[in-house]
């Protein structure tokens, strides 16, 4: 991911490579289940919008210097991404096709090409790591703008309320 487009794109939508920040760069990401291990300000993003969720997974990753935590939650509680002062980036929520707009879930069907869908969620995107004379920063959105994801056996796809696919792939 080289241009800024496809970096804001990739945080926003929660699919970055890890890269590690911890003493463990030989591994390429450093993994934790522990809330404990986590900055106060990111526990307690945690705590205000998944209250009381498990952590399964957590990531800790790092894009153009700025570092944020890929969380996923035990049992179809979702995942979201928050930066290391607690800034929420982005929050999934496990969904149903019921719950897709139209145009989304058309898409989405389209992709799918007859297999079936193994997860939905949608994603809410709340703030962005933006660019700027080669520093990073995050820019929180007016409003969220959301993304739809479905997971099938081989492959994803990402795509818009109107169904505009903004990723597909193995």
């Amino acid at each position: 991911m080289t241009c800024v487009t496809n970096v804001l794109l990739a945080v926003a939508t929660a699919v970055v490579l890890p890269l590690s920040v911890s003493g463990a760069a030989a591994q390429g990401k450093s993994t934790s289940k522990d809330k404990k291990s986590l900055p106060t300000a990111v526990s307690k993003a945690v705590q205000e919008n998944r209250p009381g969720a498990e952590i399964d997974k957590l990531d800790i990753e790092k894009e153009n210097g700025m570092v944020f935590y890929d969380i996923e939650f035990k049992a179809g509680q979702g995942e979201m991404d928050v930066a290391e002062d607690g800034t929420v980036l982005d929050i999934a929520t496990v969904i149903e096709m019921k719950d897709v707009p139209e145009a989304a879930a058309a898409a989405i069907r389209t992709a799918a090409k007859g297999k079936p869908i193994k997860q939905l969620e949608r994603s809410e995107v709340r703030a962005e790591i933006v660019k700027e004379g080669g520093k990073a920063r995050i820019s929180k959105l007016p409003t969220p703008r959301y993304v739809y994801e479905a997971e099938f056996s081989s492959g994803e796809v990402e795509v818009t309320p109107e169904g505009r696919i903004m990723k597909a792939g193995k």
